[in-house]
């Protein structure tokens, strides 16, 4: 076949992304004054990342309230970039999918419709015109079937937009450059940088390798660097699912597998299976399916959020007589057959994330000890499984980042994403703040936790646990917090919503003076560096 005129590019960064950021420091400079911080006429501004890390629907509900709080406080335009990590990244794609979102009337408006799109509904229809789509199609993985069931579950919505569309909002400067991440599914807990992949809505790849297609080929077919065969670029409900695939862990079998015999009696409309409880007892299926596996209950089991359990969550159904009633639903008996084999094939190999490896025989571009050269696909999964917080993908030398603003939803250890980054980092030889033992407070007692930098290729940390002391009051509260939010549940009610928001609006709050120190010191630094 021959090939077409798009090829693999070797970059720190996509002319795009330069573009955006360029555009961004005019913003970036104009919101520093407004705070009476005067960066040198021929200075940068500092270099400031926004991340948030996974957590469910309590994590993209935290992001939303950390951003919302942040623009209201005119520190959101002094952000370069934010990243984001599983469901973090569900509240990331939705902004962006609004014009003017970073504006605060906006995102007042976005958190109202947010608290009615994750209401619990009693009975909800599976998008399954989709399914069938990719099912009944040439390529496809557990991640197709995960992204329109679970996850439609949690959000409620499909989002058929695509992540290349918002490049035009990007390089007007008005929002931070947005960074959404993977990892490949075999490298998890290997501390190996080539893991981590990354999308922007330029381009998508391995940041290691500084490998990188345009956004809209991913998928497509590669060989030695060139593109073969085209394929349609996904929707932004797929890449939710994909950045959100926590199950792809091996130790989800079981709870998948019965997830897929929930969607199965869904689709013949088994009466028998009920609507769960969006906070039922959940944790008593967990536990039997982890003596299925022959868990110890004691061991500590790799998850996006450290020691926390991922609970057992089964889908709900609508039956065939609704597919009688409504045309858009009607579905052969032989499609139903052929997506449920092919499903259950996918099953059986665990197969998730499955994409074209555009680096396949791309031998003059990665080191030859890669396996990524022999491979016609690979297997992405939710980052949160390595380190549930992309420092990975802001840390230099890659975007010479200043300040780390990193808002952390996990439950568990409130300080692993920063443990898990110190190992990462001195195993890649990446610069990351030391680190303090004393700093690791359980429950932690502060809304904010500063890490210096060297003040030159060592950027700053301000870590941000979600429930502290500080904010929610004692220890007592923080453990209702945690069962109350936990991964396992699927929805939120108003007062539910508005208590997670106001939590993590009074974490930014209570910092708002920390943070413009350190954005001062940031400039102090640049600026001198003009002089110098």
């Amino acid at each position: 076949m021959a090939s077409i005129e798009e090829n693999v590019d070797i970059v720190d960064r996509s002319e795009g992304e330069i573009k955006s950021v360029n555009a961004r420091k005019i913003k970036v400079k104009e919101t520093l004054s407004s705070l009476g911080i005067t960066v040198g006429q021929h200075s940068d501004p500092p270099v400031i990342a926004v991340l948030g890390s996974g957590g469910g629907l309590r994590a993209m509900v935290g992001l939303m309230g950390s951003i919302s709080k942040l623009s209201e406080l005119n520190l959101l335009g002094a952000a370069t970039y934010i990243a984001g990590v599983s469901g973090s990244t569900w509240c990331m794609s939705s902004l962006y999918s609004e014009k003017n979102w970073s504006d605060f009337s906006v995102l007042k408006d976005l958190e109202n419709r947010l608290r009615e799109q994750i209401k619990w509904e009693t009975k909800r229809n599976y998008p399954w015109e989709k399914i069938k789509e990719k099912f009944l199609g040439k390529s496809y993985s557990l991640t197709d079937f995960w992204a329109y069931t679970f996850v439609f579950h949690a959000l409620n919505s499909v989002n058929e937009g695509k992540l290349s569309s918002h490049k035009e909002m990007c390089e007007s400067g008005e929002d931070p450059y947005p960074i959404y991440s993977t990892v490949r599914q075999h490298h998890i807990h290997e501390k190996k940088s080539d893991a981590w992949f990354e999308f922007t809505p330029h381009t998508s790849g391995f940041p290691a390798y500084k490998c990188y297609i345009n956004t809209e080929n991913l998928g497509s077919k590669f060989k030695e660097g060139h593109l073969l065969e085209k394929q349609p670029e996904r929707d932004l409900s797929y890449l939710q699912g994909l950045w959100g695939s926590a199950p792809g862990a091996d130790w989800f079998w079981l709870f998948f597998h019965d997830m897929y015999h929930k969607f199965i009696q869904w689709l013949i409309g088994d009466e028998s299976n009920e609507m769960p409880s969006p906070e039922g007892n959940l944790d008593e299926s967990n536990k039997k399916t982890r003596r299925k596996r022959n868990i110890n209950e004691s061991n500590e089991t790799p998850s996006p959020e450290g020691n926390l359990d991922q609970s057992h969550v089964t889908p709900s159904r609508e039956g065939n007589l609704e597919m009688a009633k409504n045309p858009h639903l009607r579905t052969s008996w032989w499609d139903i057959i052929k997506v449920t084999k092919n499903i259950a094939y996918c099953l059986a190999k665990w197969e998730w994330g499955t994409t074209n490896n555009f680096l396949y025989q791309c031998k003059d571009k990665i080191p030859e000890d890669s396996d990524l050269v022999d491979k016609e696909l690979i297997h992405l999964v939710d980052a949160g499984l390595e380190i549930n917080t992309p420092y990975p993908l802001v840390l230099p030398p890659l975007r010479k980042v200043d300040l780390i603003l990193s808002f952390d939803f996990s439950l568990g250890d409130p300080f692993r994403t920063v443990k898990k980054t110190a190992e990462y980092c001195k195993e890649n030889k990446i610069p990351f703040p030391e680190i303090p033992e004393e700093s690791f407070e359980r429950p932690p007692k502060k809304s904010c936790y500063i890490f210096k930098g060297d003040g030159n290729e060592t950027p700053d940390v301000m870590h941000f646990p979600l429930f502290n002391i500080q904010t929610c009051g004692d220890v007592h509260k923080i453990v209702r917090l945690s069962i109350k939010y936990a991964t396992s549940v699927l929805s939120y009610d108003g007062s539910k919503m508005d208590d997670l928001l106001d939590i993590a609006k009074k974490n930014v709050e209570s910092s708002l003076d920390l943070i413009r120190d350190q954005i001062q010191q940031c400039v102090q630094r640049s600026n001198k560096k003009e002089m110098s």
